[in-house]
């Protein structure tokens, strides 16, 4: 009986994890989720362009950061993504590096986004939020897959994430930890 139930609290476990990798799903209202990494992302890949805050969606950092903070849509709260994010964006896009994403994409998650900006020949970066060793620049992330360093003055895209809170996950984690409970308190009680 024990043993039973200690199997039963490991695939419990178990299948939290596997329950929490999917893919990207539209929340609807422009929103995608990221379930893998339990973040949304903005579908409008240019949306500072498109809202019309901005003539053509290039914006220095700071510019970046004001845009982002100010965003309401769905009751997020907003902010640049970092580097592994957007690696993590391009992989899931189907990205292969240093092929433009419109060339590689896999269709029905390309399809769930718009207005990614990705050049040909050259380069297209987008702001991130991660940092550099350097206080004048910071880490840019382009749709070739390729990440580099940007002059914060300089002008580049942005895209927009926030993270988001997992319930499943916790309640399934809770649930995994109160029965493991249970069994040690049971042994406790029988060996007595």
């Amino acid at each position: 009986m024990k043993k039973l139930t200690v199997n039963l609290a490991l695939c419990a476990l178990f299948s939290t994890s596997f329950a929490a990798h999917a893919a990207l799903e539209d929340l609807g209202n422009g929103v995608i989720e990221d379930t893998d990494l339990g973040i949304v992302w903005l579908a409008d890949a240019n949306y500072s362009q498109t809202s019309g805050y901005n003539t053509n969606g290039v914006m220095n950092w700071s510019g970046a950061n004001t845009w982002v903070s100010q965003l309401d849509v769905g009751g997020y709260d907003w902010r640049l993504p970092t580097t592994s994010e957007f690696v993590h964006l391009f992989d899931e896009l189907g990205g292969v590096t240093g092929t433009n994403i419109y060339t590689t994409h896999t269709n029905a998650p390309f399809a769930l986004f718009s207005n990614i900006q990705a050049a040909t020949y050259g380069n297209i970066y987008y702001w991130t939020s991660t940092p550099t060793n350097d206080v004048d620049t910071h880490s840019i992330f382009d749709f070739k897959g390729f990440d580099s360093t940007g002059n914060k003055n300089s002008g580049y895209f942005s895209m927009a994430v926030a993270s988001i809170p997992e319930p499943e996950t916790y309640a399934m984690l809770l649930a995994g930890l109160g029965l493991l409970g249970f069994v040690t308190r049971r042994r406790q009680n029988s060996s007595k």
